[in-house]
């Protein structure tokens, strides 16, 4: 039987690997006998040089009819997507999946540095914890609304330079992070570990991405919901809830004052506590 290649989003071809898409569906919740049940409905749909993303949406469809909240959880990498086009809610999320890791964190901060002032997208500050010294760190944000849009060299010289600036007026500030929703060129890897600037992307790095943030500590953003339109997401966001976590914990009232319908916030919460719960 001849090989099925997937067309990758840089226009590339590699082998189909259902152990991929399997990883996938076990991390959002799936069991083992809903994976091979899911995998088996999708071989006869997977045509030559498909699609990675027509392979996740059919995954997707299949996964949605036997168990919706994993569903939702398939499709994170797409809900980062949703929260440009700008990039201020990326903004807004990274604040929040630091403040998951015990950081305290302010958005769209102006800070003086040596010779100008800068526009700083995310402070992030922890105080020391066992084992941790304290930390004082600037985060730069580079959002794409396209999956196969890179990070480049520009945007970590830029971030650098921009750190080295801001510590002369500050020396509290010991480090800084580029974070993209996509991926870095091997330029910047490079560039970061000779350097020491901090990286967090969607897969990068592996044990500390922003994948593994996300559901190591269920800091999934709202954008996961299928029920939420643009509308009711920027009458969220207006309020700084970008977590479903915020999104259930904030009172009704609060979600009604904001402009949201009583019974679309029922619908919302409930969603959002099946996500959460991974119960179905």
């Amino acid at each position: 039987m001849p090989q099925t290649f997937v067309r990758k989003a840089d226009g590339t071809l590699e082998p189909l690997d259902f152990s991929k898409i399997k990883r996938a569906l076990r991390r959002a919740g799936a069991s083992s006998s809903l994976v091979d049940e899911v995998i088996e409905a999708m071989r006869s749909e997977i045509e030559p040089n498909i699609t990675t993303r027509k392979i996740y949406k059919l995954a997707f469809e299949h996964l949605k009819n036997l168990q919706p909240g994993a569903a939702a959880r398939l499709g994170l990498k797409n809900a980062l997507m949703r929260l440009g086009p700008d990039g201020y809610p990326f903004e807004t999320f990274i604040g929040s999946l630091l403040r998951g890791r015990g950081y305290e964190t302010q958005v769209r901060q102006i800070l003086p540095g040596r010779c100008i002032t800068h526009e700083i997208d995310v402070v992030a500050t922890r105080p020391r914890v066992e084992g941790k010294a304290a930390t004082k760190s600037i985060v730069e944000c580079k959002f794409h609304n396209s999956p196969h849009l890179k990070c480049h060299i520009q945007s970590a010289l830029y971030s650098w330079a921009r750190f080295l600036d801001v510590r002369e007026a500050d020396d509290s500030i010991d480090s800084v992070w580029l974070a993209t929703n996509t991926k870095f060129t091997g330029d910047v890897v490079q560039y970061s570990d000779c350097v020491g600037l901090k990286l967090l992307g969607w897969s990068f790095p592996s044990s500390e991405s922003i994948q593994v943030r996300i559901e190591e500590n269920q800091l999934y953003p709202i954008t996961i919901l299928q029920k939420l339109d643009r509308k009711m997401f920027n009458q969220l966001h207006s309020a700084n809830i970008i977590l479903l976590k915020e999104l259930v914990q904030t009172p009704d009232s609060e979600l009604i004052r904001l402009g949201i319908k009583g019974n679309r916030v029922d619908k919302l919460k409930e969603q959002a506590q099946v996500i959460l719960s991974r119960r179905e």
